[in-house]
């Protein structure tokens, strides 16, 4: 049996103890952002996060009168315990962000 190596034939060889030099490290600076794009960027994020707790409540009822309807009383808990997990988190996100949305002008 022969052995193989786990580096390719054209890959240089290092020698023990020999420093790779990597370039200049610098101290980043800020990075400029519009004041419009950082407005824009958290009115987005607020009510698409509004929106998805909107639709997260009306998926959540749609599918409890669906299940209802269909006599799969059983699969009311498996639902239940999935959005009872869900819309805190939920209304957490939306509640920071409105938060940030309506407060960020008065730093």
């Amino acid at each position: 049996m022969g052995t193989s190596s786990l580096q390719p034939d054209s890959a240089p060889e290092r020698l023990e103890g020999e420093i790779v030099e990597g370039g200049k490290v610098e101290q980043l600076g800020e990075y400029h952002v519009d004041e419009k794009h950082r407005a824009d960027t958290a009115r987005y994020l607020a009510y698409g996060l509004v929106a998805t707790l909107i639709l997260t409540i009306v998926l959540q009822y749609a599918v409890t009168l669906t299940l209802v309807f269909m006599g799969n009383g059983d699969a009311l808990a498996s639902v239940d315990k999935l959005f009872n997990i869900l819309l805190p988190v939920l209304s957490g996100l939306v509640s920071g962000a409105a938060t940030y949305y309506f407060t960020r002008d008065k730093r």
